[in-house]
């Protein structure tokens, strides 16, 4: 796909000011997080367990329901689209899972997996259903041989080949990958990432890949965006953000990456939170407890985002980072 083209066309996904909350909505998993995907591109979403992430790809798919927010895909909202029309949207959005072993069905073979999506959406005849499958077998690297073989006859990348198979089969225009890699060993981690890689370049799929793995994300992804307790904190285009990162919590993640110890934290002690609840939603930033950075707005005030200017540098997507520091006003106060 031609790069200025991408940049000119309308965003595939947009999330605006979504929240979703649990146990009697007191638990809340995300907050206010708004972020756009262009057609063919990968935003790579990162955050630590329980920064909100899994909770986002299972909004998207409407397998679980927000608190508030709207969700575009293709121009339309999803979370007010009926059930005839959300089967329509589903077929053109596929979710790839953590543990290939677990998603996939024990007692049907490769075969009959890779057909009970395309039968649920009605594509095809049988013949062509045939041919569908033998095409995406081939795409993703696997014989025909497999096709009357059971999951547990696979190693965990064969399977996770067959559950992106699963995935395409039914020509998505979107794939949420959530943790997709993440319990793969190295060698077959690099496979899978090639994999994703070639789909997008051949067949032009957009991508939200979900992971904790900053080295994972930087080998794949066009944009980042950083997620803490369930607030979207910063995103970027991937060069930028891996270059130039603004949020405190940022550069502590890529201090970690590099095996180094963290100086953009208090004390360089770590304090692992997760989400909140809505009694402890106060006006405060969410890092302000880890942050070395901080200054007295931070403790009162919750930040809004900002837009960052690069000097001498054209991106083609916003720099935007939560944080008091990028705002004048804030930090002129005493």
């Amino acid at each position: 796909m031609n790069t200025l083209n991408q940049h000119t066309q309308p965003p595939l996904l947009e999330l605006r000011n979504l929240s979703v909350s649990f146990q009697e909505k007191k638990q809340l998993a995300v907050d206010q997080v708004s972020f756009s995907i262009k057609p063919g591109r990968t935003l790579g979403l990162v955050g630590a367990s329980g920064a909100g992430k899994s909770s986002i790809a299972r909004v998207i798919m409407r397998l679980l329901e927000p608190d508030s927010g709207e969700i575009f895909f293709q121009g339309e909202n999803i979370l007010q689209m009926d059930s005839r029309q959300l089967t329509t949207t589903r077929q053109r959005m596929q979710l790839v899972f953590q543990e290939p072993s677990a998603s996939l069905s024990p007692r049907r073979t490769v075969e009959q997996t890779l057909l009970e999506p395309l039968k649920h959406f009605a594509i095809g005849n049988t013949s062509s259903r045939q041919d569908k499958i033998r095409q995406i077998l081939q795409t993703v690297g696997l014989d025909l041989d497999v096709l009357q073989r059971y999951p547990h006859q696979f190693s965990s990348g064969q399977q996770q080949r067959i559950a992106i198979a699963r995935a395409l089969v039914t020509n998505p225009d979107l794939l949420i990958a959530d943790e997709a890699v993440s319990s793969l060993d190295v060698s077959i981690q690099a496979q899978i990432l090639q994999l994703i890689q070639t789909l997008q370049k051949e067949h032009g799929i957009t991508f939200l890949f979900i992971s904790h793995d900053l080295g994972v994300i930087r080998q794949i992804a066009d944009e980042v965006a950083i997620m803490y307790r369930g607030q979207l904190l910063e995103q970027a285009p991937a060069d930028l953000f891996f270059s130039q990162p603004a949020h405190p919590y940022s550069k502590a993640l890529l201090s970690f990456a590099r095996g180094e110890t963290p100086v953009h934290l208090t004390d360089n002690k770590w304090r692992l939170e997760r989400g909140r609840t809505r009694t402890d939603k106060t006006s405060s930033c969410v890092f302000v407890q880890n942050c070395a950075d901080k200054m007295p707005v931070c403790d009162r005030l919750e930040p809004v985002s900002y837009n960052i200017q690069h000097k001498n540098q054209h991106a083609p997507e916003p720099h935007c980072v939560r944080c008091h520091i990028y705002n004048e006003a804030d930090t002129n106060e005493t």
